[in-house]
This record gives C-alpha cells, sequence and structure tokens, in this order.
C-alpha cells in the first residue's frame, strides 16, 4: 500500500516539472516573437531597410558598371543627406544606406559596405561620439533589424563576423524585450500615441528621412571636448578599414555630420573638431567644408542636434559632393 502510494506521489510531483518547464518555454517563444515583431523602433527601420535595398537594386540596374557612392552613418546620415544632390553634384549615383546611431558603427559600416564592389565609393558619416568602444558593438536595434542575416552573407562587408562583441550571446540578448519596453509599449498603445516617433511615411524619394515638427527643437550643444573618442578600439578600426579599401579596391571616405552648438563655443568646436579629424585621416581619406561639423543655427535642424531639415541637408549634401569631387580630381 505504501508502495502503491509513493508511486502516484512520484507521478505527481514529476508532472508539474513537464508543465512549468513547457509554459517557460511558451512564453520564451512567445516573448521573443514579440520582441521581433512588435518593437516599434526595430520595425520602423526593418521597413526603412527594405525600402533602401530597393533602391540600391534599382539604381545599380541603372548605373550599370558604373561607381556607386554608398552613404552610411547614423541618424545623421539617414536625415541629413540626399543622394540626388550627390549625384547632381558629382556625376556619380548615389544611395542612402544610413541607420541609428544606436546599432553601433560596426554595424553601420556593414551596412553600408556590404554591397560595395571594386571601384564604389563609401562615405561614412558617423557621428564621432560612437567612434570609441562603447559605441563599436552591435545592440540589441542592430540584431533586430537586421535578422541575423550578416552570418548568412559570408565575409560581405567590413566586420561581417565581427558586429557583436559576443557573437551569439548578444543578438540571442536581444530577443528578450524586458519589462521596460513591454511597460512603454502597452502606455503608448493605451494612450493612442503613435508607438514611435517616425514613421515610414517619412521616408522621402531617395532614402533621406524627414521629421515633422512645427518648429526646431533641436538640443543646442555647448563645447564638447573629444578626447574620450576615437579610443584603441575605435583606431584599430578604421585602420582595418583603410586595410579593407585596399583589399576591395573600393574607397572609403570619412566625414564629419553637422551638429548644432552654442554660437560662443563654434570657433573653438570647430577648432576641436579639425584636431579630431587630423587624428581619423591617419587612417581614412576626409571630406570637409567649411562648417567643420558646427553650425549654430537651430533653424536647420529639425527635432535633434543631427538631423537637418530638407534644405540644410541638401546644401550639406551639396558641399560633401563638391569636397569629393575635388578629391578626385586631385587624385587625378
Amino acid at each position: 500500500m505504501v508502495d502503491v502510494e509513493k508511486s502516484h506521489f512520484d507521478k505527481v510531483r514529476r508532472f508539474p516539472w513537464y508543465v512549468t518547464l513547457g509554459f517557460a518555454l511558451m512564453m520564451v517563444l512567445c516573448a521573443s516573437f514579440c520582441s521581433m515583431n512588435f518593437d516599434p523602433e526595430a520595425k520602423f527601420w526593418r521597413a526603412v531597410a527594405r525600402e533602401r535595398q530597393s533602391d540600391l537594386t534599382e539604381t545599380r540596374e541603372r548605373v550599370g558598371d558604373g561607381p556607386l557612392i554608398f552613404l552610411g552613418g547614423g541618424s545623421s546620415c539617414s536625415f541629413s543627406l540626399h543622394p540626388a544632390v550627390l549625384e547632381e553634384v558629382t556625376g556619380i549615383a548615389a544611395v542612402n544606406l544610413g541607420g541609428s546611431a544606436a546599432m553601433g558603427y560596426r554595424y553601420l559600416t556593414w551596412l553600408a559596405t556590404k554591397d560595395a564592389r571594386e571601384g564604389d565609393f563609401v562615405i561614412l558619416h558617423l557621428e564621432p561620439d560612437i567612434l570609441c568602444r562603447s559605441g563599436a558593438w552591435g545592440s540589441s536595434l542592430a540584431a533586430k533589424v537586421g535578422g541575423f542575416h550578416w552570418e548568412e552573407q559570408g565575409q560581405r562587408g567590413a566586420f561581417a563576423q565581427e558586429i557583436f562583441e559576443n557573437p551569439w550571446r548578444d543578438p540571442l540578448a536581444a530577443l528578450k524585450p524586458g519589462a521596460k519596453f513591454l511597460g512603454a509599449l502597452t502606455a503608448k498603445f493605451l494612450s493612442g500615441r503613435d508607438l514611435y516617433r517616425y514613421q515610414i511615411s517619412d521616408l522621402e524619394p531617395h532614402g533621406v528621412l524627414t521629421a515633422h515638427v512645427q518648429q526646431p527643437n533641436a538640443d543646442i550643444e555647448p563645447f564638447t571636448p573629444m578626447v574620450q573618442w576615437l579610443d584603441d578600439q575605435a583606431s584599430r578600426d578604421l585602420r582595418f578599414l583603410a586595410h579593407y579599401a585596399r583589399e576591395k579596391k573600393i574607397r572609403i571616405f570619412y566625414t564629419l555630420p553637422w551638429e548644432c552648438f552654442e554660437h560662443e563655443a563654434l570657433a573653438e568646436q570647430r577648432a576641436e573638431h579639425a584636431h579630431y579629424l587630423q587624428k581619423v585621416s591617419q587612417y581614412l581619406p576626409i571630406l570637409d567644408d567649411e562648417m567643420m561639423g558646427a553650425l549654430s543655427d537651430n533653424s536647420m535642424f529639425l527635432d535633434t542636434g543631427f538631423h537637418l531639415t530638407p534644405e540644410a541637408g541638401k546644401l550639406r549634401s551639396q558641399l560633401l559632393g563638391e569636397a569629393l569631387r575635388r578629391h578626385l580630381e586631385l587624385k587625378e
């Protein structure tokens, strides 16, 4: 009698263990699915990437074997560089493949270089404050937007196998939505607000983004020293990019995004930027202009100190195209 009761007890004790495991696995899969498919920020940037890839395909067909200009970088690139203006100034077709600085500069560089062929140009319009070790690695946003597809493309693109500090753990960790994400998403949904501040309708022809604001509300920065940027990690990566460009027979340039600063800090900030660009020029050729990445007119910006209005973005793109044209003429 005792043995029968003990056997029954063991079965009952084992049953909840399997139920608990199955329920936990189901919750993990459900949370991962929600994180990948319902994160509004990732959903937006995935849609932008699809549209830009389509634009790249059409542009490649249009120019045939001719060279292309690939524009890469954070949101300063996405919102501020106009491929059509660059093509008008240089005579070379261009595509904007920018993302968000939150993705990490290795991912953004991979995105800009993965489709570049021999004879093409890549202009990296990377925000300087991410050019350090902490800004190197791919983030959860990069994993969700990239969809892990860089592994499928082998060695295509710079840093193709080195986007994440831990190639397996970090992308998998992106699947975990977290309480903060779920809470913010629920609050926005219940309040009826947009789940993300940008919409795919903000994507203009030729791949440039814009933001609809009633008046400029960009942050105006004080003087910002750059002593912590371009550390050993970033310097090694820039050295690798110079080698990668020679190996693939493409030309990779760096250019400094325009940013909004206090008028009193303008001269000092431009001098600081010039010193910074001198360091970068040890690895990559520089495309610069008289603004030296610092403006004080807030009306030229949208919702952040890096996102230019369409008019200012076209001016920025014109000066960038002229800088590239001068560089190519000097090479000839």
